[in-house]
């Protein structure tokens, strides 16, 4: 295991209305996640992800907004509709925010509900917006990142400062909502934000068993 963080945003392609599923926290893990940014204040090379954009990803697609027609978005987003028609809300357990080379995050477990989430969006995706090249892989488990790396520094100071955090457990990702979103990608300051989103609510509300 490393023990320095590298600069992941320079290794990406830049990223400017690249199209991306997210699942956006409650309010209260929203803010459960920023009580625990605060200990990347002290380190000048790890970013803060900004509170209000913090997401777990669903799938990001190989293509922008500006590369796709108006056609294939209508067809994609008649396909999560009728996913999230089929779709009961569920909840992933997280656990507290882990260092790895590249970012401090949080990550939950792989359970059936998200699986089949990013497998039916993988398919829309595959039929329709990003049909004419490979898609990106999906994401290795659900997860939350607080801060990237922005220059090289030790990973291991940032997981002891986070470990040395006192605070209430987190509250589960609570998903019963997708949201079709246009990513931007500032390498300089190692966030990403978004201008607008398509809101996609699951109908069935009533919890997964």
């Amino acid at each position: 295991m490393k023990r320095f963080f590298e600069h992941p945003m320079t290794l990406w392609p830049s990223m400017r209305n690249r199209l991306h599923i997210y699942a956006l926290p409650a309010p209260d893990l929203r803010s459960a996640l920023e009580e625990r940014q605060r200990v990347l204040e002290a380190f000048d090379y790890c970013s803060i992800q900004p509170a209000d954009y913090l997401h777990a990803t669903v799938q990001q697609f190989a293509v922008t907004s500006d590369e796709v027609s108006p056609e294939d978005v209508d067809a994609f987003i008649a396909r999560l509709n009728s996913l999230a028609a089929e779709t009961k809300p569920f909840s992933i357990e997280l656990g507290e925010p882990e260092a790895d080379d590249y970012s401090l995050g949080v990550r939950g477990t792989n359970t059936s509900p998200w699986a089949k989430l990013t497998a039916a969006v993988r398919d829309a995706a595959a039929d329709t917006i990003n049909k004419s090249q490979p898609l990106p892989n999906a994401p290795f488990s659900p997860h939350l990142t607080l801060g990237y790396g922005v220059a090289e520094g030790s990973t291991q100071l940032i997981q002891q400062a986070s470990d040395q955090l006192r605070a209430p457990a987190l509250p589960p990702l609570t998903i019963n909502e997708v949201h079709f979103i246009a990513v931007h990608q500032d390498a300089n300051r190692g966030t990403f934000t978004w201008d607008t989103t398509s809101r996609l609510p699951f109908s069935d509300q009533s919890p997964a068993k």
